[in-house]
């Protein structure tokens, strides 16, 4: 399954590890599992990782992402949990600097890209992929990968609460608890643990929802200068969609927040009859069935009733 890549990593000495912008826990945890797992081998790895949320600070290691490539020329670039080349965070020119390149990934929808790539829709968290290659390549799983890993298939499972969380997901989440990690304070850590300005934002999202067709779809907007205005950076805030989603009756939920550069981040979650990858797909974006995304542009009025007539039809 992951012969080539196995060469490839085999042939290569200096590596660069990179997940997508705006990085999640999948993404994080990809990164670093394999970064470590590497690191084993005596590669000159590192991952390219320029920001992230607070939320992760407690990760062992997490401090030793670096910002952009400093070599001419490097060996090779492990792109992890990216449905697309321009959705990782690095630049074109870094890109390109890189002899081969390896793609993870585990979104139904995307554009491909690299010399090796392995894309399996049917695995919840790219995190679950990197398991399973990091055994096929031969590497001991420690302390250190293993609360990587779980980290990271916990955060794209819901703690396990989506559908798309397999039977194999809980067989391999068993077999990192084996090893001792700390389950329950990364669980506490991720799900549990926020910031009191943040807890501001929650509540100002709340107030701000929006409700349209007899409550089947919520809409909150928070710009940047809000976010700015209660101490938080871009990273913090993500996830308020998951609280206009728990709201009973509630099909599809979208928070929309501002951002540093103009434009407008699109988070959207569906309650299971609706394929929200459809819309995003539409607007130029991508992710899952249950969680997907786009960029939105400035007009917010002109884009939000786009949006509501997307999903206006999709309901009916």
């Amino acid at each position: 399954m992951f012969e080539q890549a196995k060469e490839i990593i085999k042939q290569s000495n200096t590596i660069y590890v990179v997940g997508h912008i705006n990085p999640d826990g999948d993404a994080i945890g990809s990164s670093f599992a394999i970064y470590f797992a590497l690191k084993k081998l005596g590669k000159n790895v590192k991952v390219l990782m320029p920001k992230y949320s607070d939320n992760f600070s407690f990760l062992p290691g997490i401090k030793e992402a670096v910002n952009e490539v400093v070599e001419e020329k490097y060996d090779l670039l492990i792109g992890v949990d990216s449905s697309a080349k321009d959705r990782l965070a690095i630049s074109e020119e870094d890109f390109n600097k890189a002899d081969k390149v390896i793609m993870l990934d585990h979104h139904k929808i995307s554009d491909p890209f690299g010399d090796f790539r392995y894309i399996d829709p049917e695995i919840p968290a790219a995190s679950q992929i990197i398991y399973n290659f990091l055994v096929e390549l031969g590497i001991e799983i420690d302390k250190t990968i293993a609360t990587y890993i779980y980290a990271g298939i916990m955060s794209d499972t819901g703690s396990f609460n989506y559908s798309s969380t397999k039977p194999s997901t809980l067989v391999i989440a068993s077999k990192l608890m084996e090893l001792g990690i700390d389950f329950s304070y990364i669980c506490k850590r991720l799900n549990d643990t926020i910031k009191e300005a943040k807890l501001k934002l929650i509540a100002y999202t709340i107030d701000n929802m929006e409700v349209y067709y007899d409550g089947k779809f919520r809409y909150s907007y928070v710009s940047y200068e809000e976010i700015k205005r209660l101490g938080l950076d871009e990273e913090d805030a993500e996830g308020m969609t998951n609280y206009l989603r728990m709201v009973e009756g509630t099909e599809v939920a979208v928070a929309v927040r501002g951002k540093s550069d103009g434009t407008n981040k699109v988070s959207m979650r569906s309650g299971g009859k609706v394929d929200v990858s459809k819309i995003a797909i539409l607007f130029g974006g991508g992710g899952h069935e249950r969680a997907s995304g786009y960029t939105m542009p400035k007009d917010l009025e002109t884009s939000k009733k786009e949006l509501l007539d997307v999903v206006g039809g999709m309901l009916s």
